[in-house]
């Protein structure tokens, strides 16, 4: 019955379990995810931003002025004036003068405008790879955390393991002691030791509850338990990303170099346009109402001469270019080595694995014969404490090479820009 009870449960457990699938998609869901989806949404709209200057600008206006003399409600040459005159209607002059109209104006030709829409696409897609990698850093950061939970929650294991190795150990030396074979100090260090270990099992559950917490909030899911991993593909050594936003920054500022010469350098030309509609009440040689149309385009060239803030702006930008592209080998070097150390310590810690596990079997068959000696009185009882410490120690070693391992490939899988859901189940 009560196999049968257990078999229900861990049915049960199996059922419930959360699978790193679901951390991942829970993961894409979180506040910490659509923040990088809007700043990449940012760039797209700042693109859109610079190719609307090649679109005209169109506004509607309204104005009321009163002069202190007569003026005119549109321009009027002398030869229209005496025409005016001799049909006898009034000439367009008044003090008090009310318009309503449009005006609108449009670029015909600004030569940075090109530059500046490359930079922006160039920026655009660098926001775009940002967000792929800061995705992927958190999926490293929750890689690494889970595996530091298993690590802990194994680790808890093997220390309550001890904990009741050692109290049966204390029920043997209880026994001797009540006996008279055993001086009653025994009894006070293995309570001793005992009352240290669940200290250490304090403080590793403290540890625990803040990894737990870790994922809550890159997952909004509460684990009670690290969930299982296994690495079904290893990481594709392709480029790697952390350089290509890098790259897209540098062309980008070469495109922003390039925009502010051409500012500074080439000619701009524009195309004006204002229709007025203008009204009078008081024209002082007529009681009647005025209503004038009048209306005008232009086309306007602007050559630039000098202008010492556009040409400082030219330098600035080329001291900007050179420190882009010296960031880039700079990072380039450095993941050039960061990725050399990861694969080496990932071979050792392989090898490593392998031992720790072999020496966890010696250790065991150690304490073994060691709980033999000291019940039979050939081996003190600190000797026989150093065994079930060597064990736990080795324990402890192997699960944390464990953690280490799955950490580094998170590291890895960043670097190269692998999506960890694919390669870890």
């Amino acid at each position: 019955m009560k196999r049968l009870l257990f078999s229900v449960l861990v049915g049960w457990s199996s059922l419930n379990a959360t699978t790193m699938d679901e951390l991942f998609s829970s993961l894409q869901k979180q506040p910490v995810s659509q923040m990088d989806n809007l700043n990449a949404k940012m760039a797209n709209v700042s693109q859109k931003k610079v190719v609307s200057g090649y679109y005209p600008t169109i506004d509607l206006f309204a104005s009321y002025a009163h002069y202190n003399s007569p003026s005119s409600l549109k321009p009027i040459d002398p030869i229209e004036t005496g025409k005016l005159i001799a049909k006898g209607e009034p000439i367009p002059f008044s003090t008090t003068i009310e318009k309503v109209g449009v005006k609108f104006s449009m670029p015909l030709f600004m030569r940075e405008l090109s530059s500046l829409s490359k930079k922006a696409k160039y920026l655009a897609k660098s926001a775009k790879i940002k967000k792929k990698i800061n995705f992927y850093q958190n999926e490293a950061l929750l890689l690494g955390a889970n595996a530091s939970l298993e690590y802990l929650d194994n680790l808890l294991v093997a220390m309550h393991s001890t904990q009741k190795s050692l109290q049966n150990t204390k029920k043997d030396i209880v026994i001797s002691v009540n006996s008279g074979r055993m001086a009653g100090i025994e009894l006070d260090k293995i309570n001793e030791k005992l009352n240290q270990l669940e200290i250490s099992i304090n403080d590793v559950s403290i540890k625990r509850l803040n990894l737990v917490s870790q994922i809550a909030q890159l997952t909004d899911i509460t684990l009670k338990h690290s969930v299982s991993m296994e690495l079904v593909a290893d990481v594709d050594k392709n480029d790697f990303i952390l350089l290509k936003p890098l790259r897209s920054s540098l062309k980008a500022s070469s495109c922003d170099l390039e925009a502010s010469k051409q500012k500074r350098y080439y000619p701009k030309a524009f195309l004006n346009g204002v229709y007025t509609r203008s009204y009078a009440q008081d024209n002082p040689q007529d009681s009647r109402d005025l209503e004038e149309d009048f209306g005008y385009y232009e086309v306007v060239l602007s050559v630039p001469l000098f202008n010492k803030k556009d040409s400082v702006d030219v330098e600035l930008k080329k001291v900007a270019l050179l420190k882009s592209k010296m960031n880039l080998n700079k990072v380039e070097q450095e993941l050039k080595y960061q990725v050399k150390a990861i694969e080496d310590e990932l071979v050792l810690l392989k090898k490593s694995k392998k031992l720790n596990k072999k020496n966890i079997a010696n250790k065991q068959n150690l304490l073994d014969y060691a709980k033999v000696s000291f019940t039979e009185g050939r081996m003190t009882q600190e000797d026989y404490l150093r065994y079930e410490d060597d064990l736990l120690d080795a324990k402890s070693a192997y699960f944390n090479i464990v953690s280490k391992i799955w950490q580094d490939m998170g590291k890895l899988a960043v670097m190269y820009g692998v999506d960890l859901k694919e390669i870890v189940r």
